[in-house]
Order: C-alpha cells, then structure tokens, then sequence
C-alpha cells in the first residue's frame, strides 16, 4: 500500500527516474525509504532486518540503493514517523503525537 502510494507521487515527478533506469534498483530504493523511515533496519525493533541481507533479496548493492532511497527520502521530505507514510505501529509509537507548543 505504501510503497503504491510512494511510487505514484514518484510517477507525478516531471522527471521519472525509474523509466530511464533499472526498475529493480528504484523498487529496492523506495522499499528500502519506507522501511528507513519506519525502522525496519534497526535491530531493536519487533520487525528488522539487516542491510545486507536486504540488498541481496534485490540482488543491489548496498550504496546504489542506499543513494536512491535517499534521493527518494529527500525529495518528499520523508523522516521519522511521517504522517502518510508511518506505519499504524509506528505511529502509535510516535513520541511527539501528542506534544503541543505553548508560546
């Protein structure tokens, strides 16, 4: 769902980078955005998994997709508990849910 999501506002780009490039590497790239953003690689969370082993389920390498997922991440902003991207647990999880401002 999320990666469909991130893949059409990828297609709204003027310049597509995944038609002029190899798919595989912009699929790993932009699984590999989601689950940055959503801890997927740190080794405390409930669901990780380790770089390289992600990168060898793609058949990519390690700083070609970690350069395209960070174009991707920059390009839409994308950080730690984003609000359209986040999954529901991370979201619940989000510590700055329910932090106000005060002047």
């Amino acid at each position: 769902m999320f990666t469909e999501k991130l893949i059409c506002k990828l297609g709204r780009k003027r310049n597509m980078p995944f038609v002029t490039e190899q798919s595989t590497i912009w699929a790993a790239a932009v699984i590999y955005a989601l689950g940055a953003i959503n801890f997927l690689f740190d080794k405390f969370g409930k669901l990780h998994t380790i770089i390289d082993e992600f990168n060898d389920f793609f058949g990519t390498k390690k700083s070609t997709t970690g350069n395209k997922s960070k174009e991707i991440r920059d390009l839409f902003s994308l950080g730690y508990w984003d609000k359209e991207f986040s999954t529901k647990s991370m979201t619940k999880e989000n510590p700055f849910e329910n932090m106000v401002m005060v002047l």
